[in-house]
């Protein structure tokens, strides 16, 4: 039997490469696929989307934002969970966080260890 580690893709969606990648590293060596994007379009061109089971997703970039990539995932078949990380992590945003159906929200500097235990926690429901 395989374990949700191993059979689950987790997407990762941020504008700046060297978060994409340091996460996507954090991750492969926990043992989750990954896919990476640089924007929430190509996220929502892309037809291995419906292999994530989650998604970490930072708040401000440029175009389609966090929030109205949130909104967009609302609208499919099987929604997934967003994870939200931001430099910006004001009351303001975590509210709106909480409030728009986030799963979580993580401050950058992402802590390794928080945001494996939120995904673990996330996937295991």
């Amino acid at each position: 039997m395989k374990s949700k580690r191993s059979s689950a893709w987790v997407g990762i969606v941020d504008d700046d490469e060297s978060v994409r990648m340091g996460l996507s590293s954090v991750l492969r060596s926990a043992g989750w696929h990954v896919i990476v994007y640089p924007s929430g379009d190509r996220l929502l061109g892309d037809s291995r989307r419906s292999k994530l089971r989650l998604l970490v997703a930072d708040i401000q970039m440029p175009g389609m934002d966090g929030f109205a990539l949130l909104e967009a995932i609302a609208l499919w078949k099987r929604p997934v969970p967003i994870i939200f990380i931001t430099a910006y992590a004001t009351p303001e945003v975590c509210k709106r966080a909480e409030t728009h159906g986030a799963a979580g929200l993580l401050a950058k500097p992402v802590s390794d260890v928080q945001l494996l235990t939120m995904i673990e926690e996330i996937l295991e429901a």
